[in-house]
């Protein structure tokens, strides 16, 4: 029996399996070893690990975590959790596991847009997020894909970084006059058609194909990535979700089901930086052992 079963070992996990050790509570890591962010070569924004590749923070980040007895952590995928009374039952392709708590840091689930090529450029001079990877952007042309909820922001945002912008739509609808007027104004181009492919070498895209046919010469891109958190092991919960299909929590990143929490990424239901999902984690650790302080008390 466990004092709480951790899913996922990237930043928010292995910052909550910490907490745990250093609040003398047993915690068991479960992860296999398959991050989403695997095709990221740096990391940056963390102060102090700015330019690491998420590798090398993973292994640092399990040295320290599993340096404190009672944390402990199994290469392997979980499969169903489920709850009876007060106990989780952790089952994963191994073996089962029961805990007091649960904390979901999985991360999310992330799919890609259906373009030709993209996978051989996402991770090099593909990349969503300008906070993560802007600089390394910076004063290249570049495509910034958007649909109608983000055509204000992004081209703003990106702006930032690059004057020379190339608007995507990517066939998601059409943009408005007033939005062109101010796209020509600051010299912007922009275009409304499906993107169909991406061309380059060596991880650097270099242009980039539409649907109509015409063909653009880019230097990066910003994408717009899909995400959620419908994880197939939690399909034994009945955990209330949001409009969007977000698992709701509190501030403290507890669940409708007592017991069961969310830190990181798989809190929020948008991607984040490893510095945020690592303080998350330890906030949300130390809110879980509070709560087991109190009841044992």
């Amino acid at each position: 029996m466990y004092d709480a079963i951790i899913i996922g070992g990237g930043p928010a996990g292995l910052s909550a399996a910490l907490n745990f050790g250093r609040g003398l509570k047993t915690a068991l890591v479960i992860d296999a070893g398959e991050p989403r962010n695997r095709v990221t070569e740096e990391s940056h924004g963390y102060l102090t690990q700015d330019g690491v590749s998420p590798a090398e923070f993973r292994k640092a980040a399990e040295k320290d975590a599993l340096s404190y007895d009672g944390v402990s952590l199994e290469r392997d995928w979980a499969t169903n959790i489920e709850k009876t009374n007060e106990y989780f039952t952790v089952t994963t392709k191994k073996k089962q596991y029961t805990s007091r708590q649960v904390l979901l840091a999985a991360g999310i689930r992330e799919h890609s847009p259906k373009i030709k090529n993209f996978e051989q450029f996402y991770g090099t001079s593909v990349f969503y997020c300008p906070w993560c990877d802007g600089y390394e952007l910076r004063n290249r042309r570049l495509a910034v894909m958007v649909d109608e909820n983000f055509i204000n922001h992004m081209p703003m945002l990106i702006s930032n970084w690059s004057s020379e912008l190339l608007i995507c739509m990517n066939g998601t609808g059409e943009i408005s006059n007033e939005n062109k007027e101010l796209f020509e104004k600051k010299g912007f181009k922009y275009e409304e058609s499906v993107i169909t492919e991406l061309n380059g070498a060596d991880g650097e895209v270099k242009s980039i194909t539409f649907e109509d046919g015409t063909t653009e010469n880019i230097e990066g891109m910003i994408a717009m990535m899909e995400w959620d958190t419908h994880f197939d092991f939690l399909e034994g919960l009945d955990i209330k979700r949001g409009e969007k299909g977000e698992i709701e929590t509190d501030q403290f990143g507890a669940t409708s089901v007592p017991g069961l929490f969310t830190a990181g990424e798989t809190k929020t239901n948008f991607t984040g930086q490893l510095i945020n999902a690592a303080a998350n984690g330890a906030d949300v650790a130390k809110f879980m052992i509070m709560q087991l302080v109190q009841k044992d008390y």
